[in-house]
């Protein structure tokens, strides 16, 4: 028995009993199928004992028979049930429906002659009957069963039509048993059955199988490890290879890196259980909740066993062949009590493209751990953190005898070496993985060495090798040789990644914020309907069309699909297909892509009710690997499209050898179902749909040769990069780019099928689902030499599950289809199904519209004006290029990665576009932009998303970009337009004129001038208390304000702390401004006590409201605050999002307080107006860009 998760329909299968006669059975005359699909299945497709095109017919518990559709013969006969396995049906990656082996008839090796081949099936009623032909000729066979004291009786009924003359159709190479018969119009000579016009009954009596013995119990020599029996059984095939990286890493890598840990077992079950990332790379994991913790130990155990055999073979090669020696890094300082053998190592991360040697020395490290060698010949060998880091090595060489040697430390990028205090080798600066070498002559005793090592982008290694006197080569410095001391250890200091303390605004580096605000969100399935979407479209008459990729493979009916969900209403019309990921409606007829055929759904007598299954084509080749995926379904002038991927082993490795023309894009005649592959080097394209200038596209996901996800265009001819299909007749082919890579994990993990969007200001642009990243994304592209490329941008979230097929409805709706699946294959914490309706409001939102590429640069369109109070430069930009470059390896990094200098920036006129000038940009690159200091429209419009990623196939010719010259970025000074609207300067940089302090006529002399900005000096070491002296709050307002708009840009240094007061009562009796005024915080988050206490962090109103999400940029960058006060109601902005809102006129605001540190405070926001102050709290702090204006 096969026990399915609730969330997927419970596969069940026909039992069809037909009394025959002792001569003549009598046929079967219904031609119609069951109106209800809720019961048995009387026949299904699937992949069946490794055979990839089988239809099995069920006749009853007792007997099934199988057809090979490939040519129509009966392959199989058998006594028992089908074993269901694999993705579709358990979840399990790698295994395929298999069946007993209590065979009446295994491989059947019958065959039709003429050209006749299997059409497709009709249901009668329960049973199944299968229709062969070649255009002229008509056979329908009809199956059944009966038993008797004998055994079994298999009947098969002709029904042929459509010979002329003495002509008859012929079944050659019949496997028969002793007992047999035939009546009607057909006759059996020797091995062949021949058909006339008419009903011939072929009568086959099996005797019985003898009694099923049961399975022997495995021997202790036999008995398999229960934690491999576990993985077995779990989803860690979608993602894990024993030997091979791909998605995660191999559980032989795991093996070596966790062997020597203590903990291992512990620490690696629980992250099986809480999944995450983190533990090795960011490639998050699928989280098991569900998982017992003893089974999960057991798993780990199992793992650990795999731990490679180090190669000790003398061999001229050297220590590069070796394997890596983990190094373990945590985020906790190491124990080391005693001398031990070995070396300390720290992770350190750096700013620039080099780090500061005596600067990594003095600051606290990120990460720890104690190694007993340091050999890591590739960058596999580097965990967590792959670029942009530095190492620092400490230990000692300990020496029982003087040691006259070679000293060599390999190295990519950069590296030192410190012996004795000196440095003994120079080898920085950015390289491959060469070798440096120095001669030393050592006494006995313990010499200090000390390494640092910075790793940029790209390629990695670090090396530290001897020579071995006694050898006269090259070895690794053995760890009896490496003593660590207490003294070589540093205390590690995590870097702070909690989402409330540091940046983290959705849609920058992070997912959007839900659902897009130019859309509204809708059901568009009844709640018990929960379909896992293989394909969308829809009937003339509006009904949504909607395939499974389930258990039973079904259609289905959608209708009202607009309305309210209890009014939806869904009728299941076919099911028994395999895997159908692919659904059109053709001149009123659906057709349905499944994993081997493109089938046509013929309602036979207009109940909605599918009756035939009419094979249109299937001419293209195939094996039983579970991941030979067929993909999407589209029409176009008399022909479809759909996909092919290509076949994998569990854990996303590419097999080899693979079948044929898998990997293709075909396009299928309606016509004659011939097919034809039009483009091929494709790999996982799960997806192919229309797009800009209304042309097909096809998204394919990450995996060998293919560094990164992508949307390509479907070209006729085109080789779109993968070689494992044919890796040696593609060495020498030149791979067609993609439109848009898909950065993975940063944008795209598994993208699903693209759509076009042509809605409000997103004109010829399309867009594409994600599984995996969850939500839509969206596309801008541009021909450039007659070919697309473009920028890929996040679009929506707030779904219900990772979303695996896109349709526009006829009322002009996007249809969003969900699925899910264990691995690597569903979107965090949603379901594994959905079908949700997005309609477009009409409601502007602020975001990049397009980035588009010149000459000499980019030009990126909002689709609002940037605010006008708002100084853009070119530093709130982050612009940084990389290439890929396609290996057998799993995926691929970025290299020669690297940020773009800048040589002019402009708004436009109107605000509306950013111009940059850039210097280095490279062809066949991707250009990462994003807004690292956000800003808001002129409407006062939050940015939705701050990134984009551009494929720079090609660098526009004769197309220089055009910078606004009388674009310049002026502190402290009012635009015209500004000044047109009201606003007051309140600090013009060139003198203290107007400010004072609170309670004063004066101000203190440590306000000053310093560069064009309002200082505080801070207090200095000397100082007492927690204010400057000779500082003090400062007050900005030259009379008390009521309803207000205040505008200013900030810093503060290092663990600073400052705020802005407001609606302050100046009175003798109250010593300090925050007495009577509330606060706008201003901190240093990470570094100031005050971070780790939700409501005073930066943005926050103090003590009183928290933040909806962190802004604030890193201490020494400029901030922009804007605040709000109108009628008793608050809003605070800080780069460019509304962080804070709440209203002073409610019983809520007086909650608040009451729940505050100020609920005894009796001026504390008692008054509805009052003075703006900045606060002194004894930290440096910088202001510039103070400006007001009076609501």
């Amino acid at each position: 028995m096969l026990n399915l998760p609730a969330r997927n329909p419970i596969l069940t299968l026909a039992c069809s009993v037909f009394v025959l006669g002792a001569c003549s059975p009598n046929p079967p005359t219904q031609t119609t199928a069951s109106t209800d699909l809720s019961g048995p299945m009387p026949a299904f497709r699937s992949v069946l004992d490794g055979k990839p095109r089988v239809l099995t017919v069920r006749l009853d518990d007792e007997l099934s028979v199988a057809y090979d559709t490939d040519g129509g013969e009966l392959y199989k006969v058998w006594d028992g049930s089908v074993e269901f396995s694999g993705a579709v049906y358990d979840q399990k990656h790698g295994p395929q429906p298999t069946t007993p082996s209590r065979n009446y008839l295994l491989n059947g090796a019958s065959h039709w002659a003429d050209g006749i081949d299997y059409q497709g099936y009709r249901l009668s009623g329960d049973s199944a009957q299968l229709q062969f032909g070649n255009g002229e000729v008509s056979i329908i066979e009809t199956p059944s069963q009966a038993l008797s004291a004998e055994g079994v009786i298999l009947t098969r009924t002709f029904e042929v039509s459509g010979l002329t003359g003495k002509q008859q159709a012929t079944l050659a190479g019949l496997t028969l048993p002793k007992s047999y018969d035939v009546k009607g119009d057909g006759a059996i000579e020797g091995d062949t059955l021949r058909l006339s016009n008419g009903t011939t009954i072929l009568t086959l009596s099996y005797p019985p199988l003898p009694p099923a013995s049961a399975k022997p119990k495995p021997t202790n020599a036999s008995a398999e490890h229960p934690g491999l029996a576990l993985i077995k059984n779990s989803d860690c095939a979608a993602c894990h290879n024993a030997e091979v990286k791909t998605v995660g890493p191999s559980y032989m890598s795991i093996a070596q890196r966790y062997t020597n840990e203590s903990d291992a077992v512990a620490t690696l079950s629980e992250k099986i259980i809480a999944g995450g990332a983190g533990n090795w790379g960011q490639v998050p994991m699928t989280p098991h909740a569900d998982l017992d913790e003893q089974d999960a130990a057991q798993m780990v155990e199992y793992i650990l066993t795999l731990k490679p055999k180090a190669d000790i073979t003398d061999n001229d090669a050297g220590p590069k062949t070796l394997p890596a020696v983990p190094v373990n890094l945590k985020d906790e300082t190491p124990l080391l009590e005693q001398n031990t053998p070995g070396a300390m190592v720290y992770l350190h991360y750096f700013s620039g493209d080099q780090p500061n040697v005596e600067i990594l020395r003095t600051i606290p490290p990120a990460l720890g751990a104690h190694t007993p060698q340091l050999h890591l010949p590739d960058i596999d060998g580097f965990e967590p953190i792959k670029e942009r880091f530095a190492y620092q090595v400490k230990t000692n060489l300990n020496l029982t005898e003087p040691l006259n040697t070679t000293l060599r430390l390999v190295s990519d990028d950069g590296s030192y070496l410190y012996l004795d205090g000196e440095l003994a080798i120079d080898h920085w600066g950015f390289h491959g993985p060469d070798p440096m070498d120095t001669e030393v002559s050592l006494a006995p005793g313990i010499h200090p060495l000390e390494i640092i090592f910075f790793q940029g982008t790209s390629g990695a290694a670090l090396s530290l090798q001897w020579k071995n006197p006694a050898t006269g080569k090259f070895e690794l410095v053995p760890e009896s040789m490496l003593l660590a001391t207490p003294n070589d250890v540093r205390t590690v200091k995590p870097v702070i990644t909690d989402p409330d303390i540091i940046k983290t605004i959705p849609g920058d580096q992070h997912e959007v914020a839900g659902v897009h605000p130019s859309f509204d969100l809708h059901q568009a399935r009844p709640k018990e309907f929960e379909p896992m979407v293989g394909g969308i479209d829809f009937l003339d008459d509006g009904r949504m069309v909607v395939s499974t990729w389930d258990p039973e493979g079904s259609v289905y009916l959608v209708s009202n699909f607009d309305a309210p969900p209890e009014q939806i209403k869904v009728k299941r019309i076919a099911r028994g297909l395999a895997e159908p990921l692919g659904v059109q409606v053709v001149d009123g007829d659906i057709y349905v892509m499944q994993k081997q055929e493109l089938t046509r759904l013929v309602d036979v007598n207009g109940d909605d009710i599918i009756d035939e299954y009419q094979k249109v084509a299937n001419d293209w080749s195939v094996t039983g690997n579970f991941h030979e995926f067929t993909f999407g379904l589209e029409y176009l002038d008399g022909y479809f499209y759909a996909t092919l991927a290509t076949a994998i082993l569990p854990g996303g490795a590419s097999a080899d050898p693979q079948a044929p023309n898998r990997g293709s894009a075909m396009k299928i005649s309606k016509a004659d179902g011939s097919v034809e592959f039009i483009a091929n080097g494709l790999r996982t394209p799960n997806g192919i749909g229309f797009g800009v200038d209304k042309k097909l596209f096809v998204a394919d996901n990450q995996g060998d040769w293919l560094p990164a996800s992508k949307i390509v265009e479907l070209t006729e001819g085109a080789w779109y990069g993968s070689r494992s299909v044919d890796f040696e007749g593609t060495a020498k082919r030149q791979e067609t780019l993609p439109v848009v890579w898909l950065p993975q994990d940063e944008i795209g993990n598994s993208p699903s099928e693209p759509a076009p969007l042509n809605v409000g200001p997103y004109q010829n642009q399309m867009i594409h689902g994600e599984v995996t990243h969850g939500g839509i994304k969206r596309v801008f592209a541009e021909r450039v030499n007659g070919r697309l490329q473009g920028a890929v941008f996040r679009f929506t979230q707030g779904l219900e599950a990772g979303i695996n097929r896109l349709d526009w409805a006829p009322d002009g709706s996007l249809i969003a289809g969900g699925v899910g699946n264990p691995g690597n294959w569903s979107h965090a914490g949603k379901s594994w199904y959905g079908l949700q309706r997005l309609s477009y409001n009409g409601n502007t939102t602020f975001e990049m519209l397009s980035v588009s590429a010149r000459s000499d640069g980019f030009e990126i369109t909002f689709t609002e004006p940037v605010a006008e109070s708002a100084n853009v430069s070119a530093d709130d930009f982050e612009i940084i290029q990389w290439r890929y470059e396609p290996t057998d390896e799993y995926g691929g990094p970025k290299l020669d990665k690297g940020p773009l200098e800048v040589q002019a920036f402009a708004l436009s006129q109107d605000r509306t576009r950013a111009q940059f000038k850039l210097a280095g940009l490279k062809e066949n690159h991707v250009v990462y932009f994003r807004i690292k200091r956000p800003f808001s429209s002129t409407s006062d419009q939050e940015l939705w998303t701050t990134e984009a990623w551009y494929t720079l196939n090609a660098i526009p010719t004769d197309k220089p970009i055009v910078i606004n010259n009388a674009y310049s970025v002026n502190h402290n000074q009012l635009s015209e337009q500004e000044q047109a609207d009201g606003w007051q300067l309140l600090f013009d940089a060139q003198t203290l004129n107007g400010l004072r302090n609170y309670n004063s006529d004066t101000l203190g002399e440590r306000w000053t001038i310093d560069e064009g900005t309002l200082h505080l000096t801070g207090r200095t070491p000397e100082d007492e208390g927690w204010t400057t002296p000779g500082g003090g709050d400062v007050v900005i307002t030259p009379e008390p304000v009521t309803n207000f708009e205040l505008r200013l840009e900030w810093k503060l240094a290092k663990d600073g702390n400052s705020g802005i007061l407001y609606n302050v009562k100046e009175k003798p009796e109250l010593e300090h401004a925050y007495q009577s005024g509330p606060e706008y915080q201003l901190l240093d988050n990470p570094g100031h006590p005050d971070g780790k206490i939700e409501k005073r962090r930066a943005g926050d109103l103090y003590d009183l409201i928290k933040s909806k999400f962190v802004t604030v940029l890193p201490a020494g960058q400029w901030n922009r605050t804007r605040l709000v006060v109108n009628n008793g109601k608050i809003e605070h902005w800080l780069n460019g999002y509304k962080l804070v809102e709440t209203d002073m006129n409610t019983g809520q605001w007086q909650q608040l307080i009451n729940n505050s540190k100020f609920a005894d405070w009796h001026d504390f926001a008692k008054s509805p107006d009052g003075h703006v102050l900045l606060q002194d709290h004894g930290d440096k702090v910088w202001f510039r860009n103070i400006k007001m204006r009076n609501l």
